[in-house]
């Protein structure tokens, strides 16, 4: 009896908080305002390690400005790191769509193992990582191609910016705790916490204490330590839904293999991405060495419009989640619909801003006239079609949100290594159409992306409701069915 009394007053207490803490909104209400609350701050933070990226190359860059060995030989060791950060976003994007979906359940039992399942796999990844990438550094560095100064400056920031990684990985696990609970603004401030350390800090380590890109490397690595630090300290305030009583016992195999399900697609989608616009930049170069350069530039200011979208679809992740576990499915509908909307919206005004502005602004970079036609023209034909590749891009957060990977990984999959790229050799090698086929190649892409976007989730949502339509029935009790 007393046993039971206690379980009552333990469901009672953990009813309690979940009332407390639960995002004002998130269940009723207008989608569109809880929305654009949550895809504020993680634009902003996004905005703030873009800025973070372009001052780091500026001090490197001034270690000496004749000698492009500096800023090319930390650039190269980029592939390396990019796998890191891939698997840092499948375990923040697993996490975030557990923790939610969680929430909406209400189930304390999941969400309170999250933090410790999720350090457990950080902490096994993160070693494994370190250890090769210590062994096998300089075999590493050789196969990306590094010779001479490169390969020396190459080997010294790698080297000093490998432990970063871990930091990384786990800081990644308690982001996506915060972002299943809808606590965006804490993981904004952390990012902008990160960006302006590193910002102070380059310049010291540097310059002032002569490690050169050593230094660059160990302002990274200290600047997310900082952080993180940042961001443990509001789960030692008890201030989040999900509590960390940091005890290995916590820790669930059941739990990590939920995280990495829906975390290995977001992984591999990733590195689908890095993987095809290698080949892109292949088939550019082929064509002609400038455009390659005026590639890479529309590919830095497309990030303009793609952030919004990242924005938007976080926010989506947090909410589809939630409303998926409450099993408000016509929420969760209506929720796809105005993130869609809203989206549209953004990529329309932006890309306008830059259809219009393109001819301004690509000469600030660049004083060869081909480059910039190359620019301009790219900005001209593929700008307004990133509104299909937003979609794909909600989609695959629709349905990570929903602990679905699979249909997540196939559409950026086929969007890409799929359709665009076979496109792309279509068009210019066969229809001989030159640059405008790799443009072509990834409209293409997008706009089938998109269509097997909506066609996929027309269908999920239409079996949700049916789903929820019998449940109600069999609940009731008033139809004898054999499917109840």
């Amino acid at each position: 009896m007393a046993d039971k009394l206690a379980d009552g007053l333990a469901d009672g207490l953990r009813e309690e908080a979940f009332s407390k803490k639960e995002i004002s909104g998130m269940f009723d209400g207008p989608i569109l305002k809880v929305l654009i609350k949550l895809a504020l701050p993680i634009f902003a933070g996004m905005m703030f390690h873009l800025l973070y990226s372009i001052v780091d190359t500026i001090w490197i860059s001034r270690i000496d400005l004749n000698d492009p060995s500096y800023v090319g030989g930390t650039g190269m060791v980029f592939p390396i790191l990019f796998l890191a950060i891939a698997i840092g976003s499948g375990i923040l994007i697993g996490t975030s769509s557990l923790v939610a979906r969680s929430i909406g359940e209400k189930n304390a039992h999941i969400l309170n193992r999250t933090a410790e399942s999720g350090l457990i796999m950080a902490l096994v990844i993160s070693i494994l990582l370190i250890t090769l990438g210590y062994i096998f550094d300089e075999q590493l560095i050789n196969i990306l191609g590094a010779k001479g100064d490169y390969y020396t400056h190459a080997l010294e920031y790698f080297r000093f910016i490998l432990p970063g990684m871990a930091l990384m990985l786990i800081g990644n696990v308690f982001n996506g705790i915060l972002q299943g609970e809808g606590l965006m603004d804490i993981v904004m401030r952390a990012m902008i916490i990160a960006t302006l350390t590193n910002i102070i800090l380059d310049p010291i380590f540097i310059f002032l204490l002569k490690m050169e890109v050593k230094g660059a490397g160990l302002a990274t690595v200290i600047s997310q330590g900082v952080a993180a630090a940042y961001v443990v300290r509001f789960f030692f305030l008890k201030k989040t839904l999900a509590q960390v009583e940091w005890k290995l016992r916590n820790a669930n195999l059941g739990i990590i293999k939920k995280i990495a399900a829906v975390g290995f697609p977001q992984t591999a989608g990733h590195i689908t991405m890095a993987v095809s616009f290698l080949f892109f930049n292949r088939i550019v170069v082929s064509l002609d060495s400038l455009a390659l350069t005026a590639f890479s530039i529309c590919g830095r200011f497309d990030q303009v419009i793609i952030f919004p979208i990242l924005a938007i679809a976080s926010s989506m992740i947090t909410m589809t989640g939630q409303n998926f576990g409450r099993k408000k499915f016509h929420r969760v509908e209506n929720i796809w619909k105005i993130g869609l909307l809203l989206t549209s919206g953004v990529v329309i005004t932006l890309a306008a801003i830059m259809f219009i502005f393109a001819p301004v602004i690509y000469p600030f970079f660049t004083n060869i006239d081909k480059v910039v036609w190359y620019a301009v023209r790219q900005t001209k034909v593929v700008e307004f079609t990133f509104i299909f590749a937003a979609i794909a891009i909600l989609a695959r957060s629709f349905f990570l949100a929903m602990g679905k990977p699979l249909p997540a990984l196939l559409i950026t999959v086929l969007r890409l290594a799929g359709i665009a790229i076979p496109m792309a050799y279509f068009y210019v090698y066969v229809l001989d159409l030159g640059i405008y086929g790799v443009w072509f190649g990834i409209i293409t892409g997008n706009v089938s992306g998109s269509i097997i976007s909506m066609v996929w989730i027309n269908r999920t949502t239409k079996h949700m409701k049916n789903k929820n339509i019998n449940e109600t029935i069999c609940r009731g009790g008033s139809v004898s069915r054999p499917d109840c």
